[in-house]
């Protein structure tokens, strides 16, 4: 379980990182604005999340949406650690709980699209025994 969570959070902050490269080049060519960046980053964030957790609901055995919250979470906490790392400043700040409120929302969503919602037997199937 712990490996599957750990290569969650790692293939989740490899497809952030290349969601910000795609949005990276649509801002310098003109597609987006610049002030998008925030929106840019919730969206990579929550992209991220998803595959992550999706990855990490494949490795996990039971309670598919704990290991999805899981892997959101790592993804969250490695970001944070890097922004700490590399002197970003505060990691409290609004991007910071944004990012971690995108990260458990892709992995709560991979989580909740990997659920098995069992349907219930009529209760004639049910009283066949007899």
């Amino acid at each position: 379980m712990v490996l599957g969570v750990a290569l969650g959070g790692v293939v989740a902050i490899a497809v952030e990182l290349l969601v910000l490269l795609a949005g990276a080049a649509a801002i310098s060519s003109g597609l987006l604005r610049e002030n998008a960046q925030l929106q840019l980053v919730a969206m990579a964030c929550v992209l991220g999340g998803l595959v992550g957790g999706l990855v990490c609901v494949c490795r996990w055995p039971a309670r598919k949406l704990l290991g999805g919250l899981a892997a959101g979470l790592t993804c969250g906490v490695l970001l944070w650690v890097i922004s700490a790392a590399r002197g970003g400043g505060q990691v409290l700040e609004v991007r910071g709980l944004v990012v971690l409120a995108s990260c458990l929302c892709g992995g709560a969503l991979a989580g909740l699209l990997c659920l098995r919602f069992g349907r219930k037997k009529p209760s004639s199937v049910r009283r066949s025994r007899v």
